[in-house]
């Protein structure tokens, strides 16, 4: 008897459906459109498209709904974006839903995954501590956010993904080559120490610590360039970058301080703009006092002083 029932109960339903098909009824079940995205990695200072040469790595798509919740995740492998391969959502309302993508997330920092409860506005990267004073640099990141459209068209929709970081260069000219350069350190101090998943600088002081070496004609410079959480163009020096350099003293002297320096020598403050380089040359050897020269470069491109 039962199973006639659910045989009936089931034939009603077939019908049911059958008729919303037919006859378009506005009280059948809500179709849910399949909805696909595919990934686009720009250089956004030359506007080269950097897609299929891999340097993004894989990403991590998380999605946000209209108001700002977390609702879900979805991994994309780096063939799929050098491929330019379309990458399946949830099969569900994603009307208004926003994407918050990053990829390159290795080691170099920690990403806080979001679960139940998380906000776009919470924080997704933070700097790793080296030692209870110095941060860690992070990874090369990208970053990108689409707001989904109300309805799914059929094909994928596009997010772009930028570098998110900063990359510094640092040069001082005019030290005493006598001294051993594992003596000398630069420290970096930057006004933030992380993102939040709308891929906006959180505020937390960060300091970085890097070491250098004489070149052949005597400058003393970083080994490379290096990563920096990136700043929003600040309005005075207070809010910007400071950099230092010290030398390192005996175990039982405070370390000396050579030079401290927030601006270049037209008052511009040092600030770290995303996906560029940020070359300072700081002179300790002019009569009338530090002299500092800023040049902002291509991403990884170091800016060839001349020699006076």
């Amino acid at each position: 008897m039962h199973i006639i029932q659910l045989l009936f109960g089931g034939g009603i339903l077939l019908l049911l459906l059958t008729g919303c098909i037919r006859e378009n009824r506005d009280n059948c079940p809500p179709e849910t459109a399949v909805r696909s995205v595919v990934l686009k990695v720009m250089d956004t200072v030359t506007g080269r498209d950097i897609t299929e040469n891999g340097e993004a790595g894989g990403a991590e798509l998380y999605l946000f709904g209209p108001t700002g919740e977390y609702t879900g995740h979805v991994s994309v492998t780096s063939d799929e974006i050098m491929h330019r391969i379309p990458v399946m959502l949830p099969e569900r309302n994603l009307a208004g839903c926003r994407i918050s993508a990053w990829t390159n997330v290795g080691a170099g920092q920690q990403f806080h995954i979001p679960d139940d409860g998380s906000r776009l506005e919470n924080r997704a990267v933070s700097l790793f501590m080296e030692d209870d004073t110095y941060h860690g640099v992070p990874d090369n990141l990208f970053f990108g956010q689409l707001q989904l459209a109300s309805a799914g068209t059929g094909m994928p929709e596009e997010v772009t993904v930028v570098r998110k970081n900063a990359r510094m260069h640092i040069t001082v000219r005019g030290l005493d080559d006598g001294v051993p350069e594992e003596r000398y350190y630069f420290t970096v101090q930057a006004p933030n120490d992380g993102y939040d998943f709308n891929g906006k600088p959180m505020a937390g002081t960060a300091t970085v610590r890097r070491a250098g070496t004489f070149g052949p004609n005597g400058d003393f410079a970083t080994v490379g360039t290096f990563n920096m959480i990136h700043t929003d163009t600040p309005d005075d020096a207070e809010t910007g970058v400071g950099v230092s350099l010290y030398e390192r003293m005996t175990v039982r002297s405070a370390d000396r301080l050579v030079a401290a320096v927030t601006t270049d020598d037209d008052g511009m403050p040092i600030s770290l703009p995303a996906g560029q380089t940020v070359n300072l040359l700081i002179d300790v050897g002019q009569e009338a006092g530090i002299s500092v020269r800023m040049e902002i470069t291509p991403w990884n491109e170091v800016y060839q002083w001349e020699i006076w």
